[in-house]
């Protein structure tokens, strides 16, 4: 019984025991679990309020030179572009200058037949000349006081006259059989063939004359930059040539097909250009010494306004922009922004005034942050 009773105690020492052993692990269990939970609770905090940040770049504004410029399409033209034609009938009969030749003013270049006008202005001389001796004789005659009344001797000095006429209209028509150069030039195209006949009128030859110029269209709401006398450049790029210019003339009235309003430039030197060619015009503004100018691509259509967006303490600002003119990919600004303000350059779509920033420095990490709104 004695030993029943000690056995009996030691199972209840045992018991005791385990239970405060277990009492102990479930202690320290609970609290391991609570600070657990209150870290994780705090990182989700943490991460949480790391994820409204958005990353963008941000670049100082500050006044710079600014220069815009105004591109047109325009073509080279010849100063004098002239079609000469035909003053009387006839077949070619020879080619003295065909495309490509450079003339001299006076020479000839074509020949029509010549014959049937050869033979009007031998008939047209013989008659001038018996007009000239009936009318030497009747002025003798008449000074002398013979038998000539007043009125033949005026039939007389009339007949000279209509057949000096008839002469002289011989000898144009003789002479147009000759088709010569007005003004030096190149010719550019030949219209008739040696053997075909020609009527009065009739186109025969094309032929450039003069300097180069080019000849563009601006549109009306930038007439005023095209002033008489401003500096441009015009560009054949497939050419590779590149060559200065300046406005010598400004149309009065606009195209009411294209609106735009026609502009001619003189060349400062054209020796590759050719008639014809197509080409870039850029005309340039003076440059001014301290303008606002930013990104094209920052700036965002809302409704009827321009909008950009700056970093103002930490968080996304919006400005209204008033815009001048453009220089490439970038805007002058004329008003809504001011210099020193941090303009968000990258980053900056889908940001609504007041959302959370954080700036960084390579856009890579914009990208990121881009890539995980959506």
């Amino acid at each position: 019984m004695a030993w029943m009773r000690v056995a009996g105690g030691a199972r209840r020492t045992t018991l005791a025991l385990l239970t405060a052993g277990t009492l102990v692990l479930i202690g320290c269990g609970g609290n391991g679990k609570a600070a657990q939970d209150e870290k994780g609770s705090k990182d989700v905090l943490e991460g949480t309020t790391q994820q409204d940040k958005i990353n963008v770049v941000v670049e100082v504004l500050a006044p710079r030179a600014f220069s815009s410029r105004l591109l047109l399409v325009g073509e080279v033209q010849a100063e004098n572009d002239a079609v000469l034609s035909s003053q009387v009938s006839g077949t070619l009969r020879r080619v003295v200058a065909d495309r490509g030749a450079r003339v001299r003013a006076g020479d000839t270049l074509l020949v029509l037949d010549s014959r049937r006008y050869q033979a009007a202005f031998d008939a047209a001389q013989a008659q001038a000349g018996n007009a000239q001796l009936d009318f030497e004789n009747a002025d003798r005659l008449y000074r002398a006081g013979q038998s000539i009344s007043e009125s033949d001797w005026k039939k007389a000095q009339n007949g000279l006259k209509m057949a000096e006429a008839g002469l002289a209209n011989a000898r144009i028509d003789l002479e147009n059989c000759f088709l010569t150069a007005p003004k030096a030039g190149i010719i550019a195209e030949r219209l008739v063939d040696v053997g075909e006949l020609v009527n009065p009128g009739s186109p025969l030859l094309q032929v450039v004359q003069g300097d180069l110029k080019v000849r563009c269209g601006v549109p009306e709401n930038q007439v005023a930059r095209a002033a008489k006398g401003a500096a441009a450049t015009v560009r054949v790029s497939e050419a590779g040539i590149e060559v200065p210019a300046r406005i010598q003339w400004v149309g009065a009235v606009l195209d009411a097909r294209s609106r735009t309003l026609p502009v001619e430039l003189k060349l400062e030197k054209s020796a590759a250009l050719r008639p014809g060619m197509a080409c870039t015009v850029e005309i340039r503004r003076g440059r001014d010494a301290a303008s606002l100018v930013v990104p094209v691509t920052v700036v965002q259509r809302q409704g009827d306004q321009d909008v950009v967006f700056v970093e103002e303490g930490g968080n996304a600002a919006m400005r209204v922009l008033s815009l001048g003119e453009r220089d490439g990919d970038q805007v002058e600004v004329l008003g809504g922004l001011k210099a020193g303000e941090r303009l968000i350059v990258s980053g900056y779509r889908g940001l609504v005034p007041g959302q959370a920033l954080a700036v960084v420095d390579a856009p890579a990490a914009v990208q990121v942050t881009e890539q995980a709104k959506r």
